[in-house]
């Protein structure tokens, strides 16, 4: 048994050392992260042994430092959930790091300030759905959508009137401008707008929504439409469309004179109509579209080839020259004379001269080739529009000299020089445009330019000497697909130098100027080649509505549809008073009204309700689910959805919760008559951190479910899932939330159930 203890703790001492010799050697790589886990491992074998110990702290505060000088590169990358990570790490690694936690405290900040922008603008959306649901104008109580048809024959037309009003439960007014006449009509199968909206159109007449239950009826002129017509005042908040630009637009298209732009905050506040006012809405909806972005990747190829010839016999020098010295004194000979006393001049002969002449022969066979590349890969991110430059280059200095008078009315002018700078290199200018094709039209111009030998433009008294520019530019538009190639060649510069040193008249020999004289021979090239690769990023959402005409009336009476509903919102758990049409066989036989001719001012026709009839309950109705109980945290957008048959539905479940959960349960019902292939995706709010999402999901005709789960909590406001499903059959349904709970740290809380959300599918 003490051997087997023995042996054991033999083992796991070698165990420890070979764990501390692998953190010391990893360690010195620069491998702190594996350094600390195997002197981790040598420390919990050996507790005692000093060594591990200071060498795990050792350790420990390198891992933290690369690891918070790792944060650094992702800050300057503006990666702050990477960052973030990096300096938990480091804090973690040692805790005495006080600068890394508090840049921890900091990039947290940073992280919720962005997180709670991102769900400012996700709520941007929804709250201008609420916004635009919110009529100020009148509207009717609600009433029966159940049509009517009415018969007239030679009938008064304020009779007309008070029996559709009777129908409808309204009380009907009419303006004291009003003049009765005897008209016919014969309706059939339509609702109460609609009959007014004939009869009034025939007439050349307009009716207003005074309260819940009572409208009035204006003749149609200029005059009436001002008296009567709603001014609304509106903020449309731009997010890409420039302010002015859109105010323009809105002013020709829908002839609005009152609108200020505030270029600061993006934002055109309009007074117009609410039939113009929804006009400008889609015109600004089809008009205020994220600008397209691209990402473009250049590579830019200049290629110099230097080439250089030296070959035949030379001399050292191509002079020879004889020298008077009789004595060989020194100063004898000076600037070209020989200074010699004249005695001598009788017996000067060949020995008083000194001859000069070439003493070195030299064979060149000199040839050198050189390339040089120089290659730059930059990638630009551009907006629609907007100009990006690239400048690669030297500022170089250029003297200017400008001349100034010494003193008024003299000729004497004094010169001052000064310098401006010009970039040598590579300058490159792009400008891209979008269309909704997703093809990309560039607008280059590029100029290339190098710096060229010195050239002297001054006098021989005063010499000045400037550098010249070898510029080489290309301007042009290039229209490519996403990921489409283009290369830019035939930049070339060539310059070719030719000289021969020899002796006189050797050139003219054919081959004794190629041995017996000094050819030299330079060839110097240069060529530039672009490569350029557009990366579409964004393009400009053009939907099948922004292409799709909308009716704006007649060119006297601005009118769109659903601008000005007649009646208002049904509440829940309201009672809808219904009234029966009458039948088609047996029209309205009404009282010929007593005569109003020769009555002046305003005519009051109050016209009682009628009494409710009850709703007949329809053969096959949709499923409904159940009412909410409580206020609800969640909603399902849009409330209204309208998709043709064939189409794609999308709706959203969006919750705004305070406290934290890590997962939810959601059953949805459904028309399975008006949808198919019912889908669920997590949200933002799930997924906004990057945390992995697990999903479960079971479905039968008419209901699904769905149970999302994440390993961390989460708490907010914005969409927790996403719905898509394509629609079937025509008809009318609702999709309605049947059940919705919370999985949080306390375990599962049910939440109250939104409203449903009406369905129309269009045939």
């Amino acid at each position: 048994m003490v051997v087997a203890v023995l042996a054991l703790a033999a083992l796991t001492g070698c165990a420890a050392r070979s764990a501390y010799r692998q953190g010391l050697k990893e360690g010195k790589q620069g491998n702190w992260d594996v350094a600390v886990a195997r002197l981790t491992r040598a420390y919990d074998s050996d507790p005692e042994n000093i060594s591990y110990k200071i060498a795990l702290e050792n350790a420990r505060s390198q891992a933290s430092r690369m690891h918070h000088v790792e944060a650094r590169k992702k800050l300057a990358a503006d990666d702050l959930v990477g960052a973030a990570d990096a300096l938990d790490i480091a804090s973690k690694y040692d805790p005495a790091n006080k600068s890394a936690s508090d840049d921890l405290a900091l990039v947290r900040a940073k992280l919720r300030a962005r997180q709670e922008e991102k769900q400012q603008l996700a709520e941007f959306e929804s709250a201008r759905q609420r916004a635009r649901a919110q009529m100020p104008v009148p509207v009717l109580s609600p009433r029966s959508p159940v049509p009517i048809s009415i018969n007239f024959s030679e009938q008064s037309l304020e009779k007309v009137f008070e029996t559709i009003g009777k129908l409808a439960g309204v009380n009907v007014l009419f303006d004291e401008q009003f003049r009765d006449k005897k008209v016919g009509v014969r309706l059939t199968g339509v609702t109460f707008q609609e009959a007014l909206d004939q009869i009034c159109l025939i007439n050349r007449l307009f009716y207003k929504v005074l309260d819940q239950n009572t409208i009035i009826v204006v003749p149609e002129s200029a005059a009436k439409r001002r008296s009567y017509d709603e001014v609304l005042i509106r903020t449309f908040y731009l997010q890409n469309a420039e302010a002015t630009e859109a105010v323009n637009v809105i002013k020709q298209i829908a002839g609005v004179t009152k609108a200020q732009v505030t270029a600061s905050l993006g934002a055109i506040t309009v007074v117009a109509t609410p039939d113009k006012m929804a006009a400008i809405e889609k015109v600004l909806a089809a008009h205020d579209k994220a600008r397209g972005e691209v990402m473009v990747q250049i590579e830019i190829l200049e290629v110099n080839r230097n080439n250089l010839k030296r070959y035949g016999l030379s001399l050292s020098n191509y002079e020879a020259s004889a020298t008077l010295s009789p004595t060989g004194a020194e100063g004898e000979v000076e600037n070209g004379f020989t200074n010699a006393r004249a005695h001598l001049l009788s017996s000067l002969n060949l020995a008083d001269f000194v001859v000069s002449i070439p003493s070195t022969l030299m064979a060149q066979f000199l040839q050198t080739e050189s390339t040089v590349r120089i290659l730059a890969s930059p990638r630009l991110r551009a907006a629609e529009g907007k100009k990006t430059a690239l400048r690669i280059g030297t500022e170089v200095p250029i003297p200017v000299t400008t001349f100034t008078a010494t003193s008024v009315g003299t000729s004497t002018f004094s010169p001052a020089t000064s310098f401006q700078y010009r970039t040598v290199g590579i300058q490159l200018e792009l400008q891209p445009k979008i269309n909704a094709a997703g093809e990309i039209a560039l607008e280059l111009a590029a100029e290339f330019s190098l710096l060229g030998d010195d050239r002297n433009v001054g006098t021989a008294a005063s010499p000045l000497t400037v550098p010249t520019f070898l510029t080489r530019s290309v301007t042009g538009t290039l229209r490519l697909r996403d990921g489409e190639t283009s290369l830019i060649g035939g930049l070339l510069s060539e310059r070719e130098a030719d000289s021969f040193r020899g002796a006189l008249g050797v050139r003219s020999i054919p081959i004794l100027n190629k041995v017996f004289g000094g050819n030299s021979r330079t060839k110097d090239e240069t060529e530039i080649l672009i490569s350029i690769t557009p990366h579409l990023v964004r393009a400009p959402k053009v939907t099948e509505e922004d292409l799709a005409a909308f009716s704006f009336g007649t060119e006297e009476v601005p009118r769109v549809q659903g601008a000005r509903p007649l009646f208002g919102e049904e509440l829940p758990g309201t009672a809808v008073p219904v009234t029966a049409a009458p039948a088609a066989a047996a029209p309205l036989a009404s009282p010929t009204p007593t005569p109003t001719a020769g009555r002046r001012g305003p005519r009051v026709r109050p016209t009682p309700a009628p009494t409710p009839t009850p709703t007949p309950t329809p053969t096959a109705p949709p499923a409904t689910p159940p009412p909410a109980t409580a206020v609800s945290l969640a909603r399902l957008l849009p409330n209204e959805i309208g998709v043709k048959a064939g189409g794609d539905v999308l709706f959203s479940l969006m919750l705004a919760n305070p406290t934290e959960f890590s997962g939810l349960e959601v059953v949805v019902r459904y028309d399975p008559a008006r949808l198919e292939a019912l889908e669920a995706t997590p949200g933002p709010l799930l997924t906004l951190d990057g945390q992995p999402v697990g999903v479960e999901r079971s479905s039968e005709a008419g209901r699904l479910r769905v149970r999302f789960s994440r390993p961390s909590t989460t708490s907010g406001a914005g969409v927790v899932v996403s719905f898509r499903a394509r629609a079937v059959q025509a008809g009318v349904g609702v999709v309605g939330v049947e059940s919705l709970t919370l999985i949080g740290p306390a375990g599962e809380q049910p939440l109250a159930l939104p409203a449903p959300a009406r369905l129309e599918v269009i045939p």
